[in-house]
């Protein structure tokens, strides 16, 4: 009678509410989201430039060019942010420059120097769909694209907005590797491949 009485209680246990599952499910997913766009529109991530100690943002923006060649092509951008690297971090090397240009209130690039790396090394170890786009028989440049849904926010407020970096542009320049970052959709890839063009070019 026991072994019967555990039977029937056994069978008539409530089976598992499916629907409250879900809807668990759908809460977790939404406070992730909901976390994860905290972090993006975060102060601390507001910056343009990154935010590290080994970075230091130059003041004088003009001093610029007589460090790296900026580009003579911006497609009416502007040079907004720029910094130098006065020690290594992480992947980046001492001596790297960072310059932000903006455009229409959005950020449209970033374009990085990095001194001594190499592009068939940087290629190897940054594995995106990549395209090779050839400026002439002896000049490449490659085009990897990141992020094909990039988020963005609009601060409203002086500070211009930006997207997700999406593609990046590779070229290797005598003694610095070029990247130039994508800000979303702003740039087209024609659009990076000559502001590229323009830089690659100042010195041949």
């Amino acid at each position: 009678m026991l072994g019967l009485r555990l039977l029937r209680r056994h069978r008539e246990a409530k089976p598992v509410n499916l629907k409250y599952l879900t809807w668990l499910a759908v809460a977790i997913l939404v406070v992730f989201v909901f976390m994860r766009f905290l972090n993006w529109i975060d102060d601390s991530q507001r910056s343009l430039l990154p935010i590290t100690q080994a970075l230091v943002v130059l003041d004088d923006l003009e001093t610029l060019d007589a460090v790296v060649d900026l580009p003579l092509e911006t497609f009416g951008a502007e040079l907004f942010a720029a910094g130098i690297y006065t020690s290594a971090h992480n992947e980046i090397p001492e001596g790297s420059v960072v310059a932000v240009f903006v455009k229409d209130g959005w950020r449209f690039v970033e374009i990085d120097y990095f001194p001594g790396m190499n592009s068939t090394q940087y290629l190897a170890t940054h594995i995106y769909p990549t395209q090779e786009v050839k400026l002439d028989p002896e000049t490449s440049v490659w085009i990897q694209t990141v992020d094909t849904r990039t988020r963005c926010i609009d601060y409203e407020d002086d500070l211009p907005n930006r997207c997700e970096i999406s593609r990046h542009l590779i070229a290797q320049l005598e003694n610095h590797l070029l990247l130039i970052a994508a800000d979303g959709d702003h740039p087209t890839d024609g659009e990076l491949i000559e502001m590229a063009r323009s830089i690659i070019y100042q010195r041949s």
